[in-house]
């Protein structure tokens, strides 16, 4: 799918989507090792759907930051949802203290590129704030 990026310089320039790719990325995975990465994408949008802080990040961060963790984490059984999950939400945070997201299948793109500095603040700020106080990721 081919859409306007309206963050470039140039009006004129156009880039293709790569949220369906990466969608069947996160999917290949989970059937090659029966994974819980698609059930932990549900959870982050889900939460993200719940708290009007996190309404900037888009599904396409989140599968991003849970491909990028899967670069590094190759045991993704039901039972290390929990763990995979806090280790999404901290890689996460660091993404956003560095201002920098990048593309699990391009890495020149970044997926924060759209975001204000402001913004990446605030997200920032919810999610740090949630490893101590869980509760606030479930506020409305």
């Amino acid at each position: 799918m081919v859409t306007p990026s309206p963050h470039w310089a140039n009006d004129n320039l156009w880039r293709l989507s790569l949220r369906p790719a990466e969608t069947a990325r996160l999917r290949a995975l989970d059937q090659g090792d029966s994974g819980c990465r698609c059930l932990c994408l549900k959870i982050f949008k889900a939460v993200c759907k719940l708290n009007p802080a996190l309404g900037h990040l888009t599904a396409s961060q989140l599968t991003n930051v849970i491909l990028h963790l899967s670069q590094e984490e190759s045991d993704w059984s039901q039972d290390m949802l929990a763990d995979r999950f806090l280790q999404a939400l901290k890689g996460l945070i660091r993404h956003l203290e560095a201002g920098v997201l990048p593309s699990a299948l391009n890495p020149k793109v970044n997926l924060f590129s759209e975001l204000t500095p402001e913004e990446v603040d605030e997200l920032g700020y919810t999610l740090y704030s949630s490893l101590s106080e869980p509760e606030v990721l479930l506020q409305t």
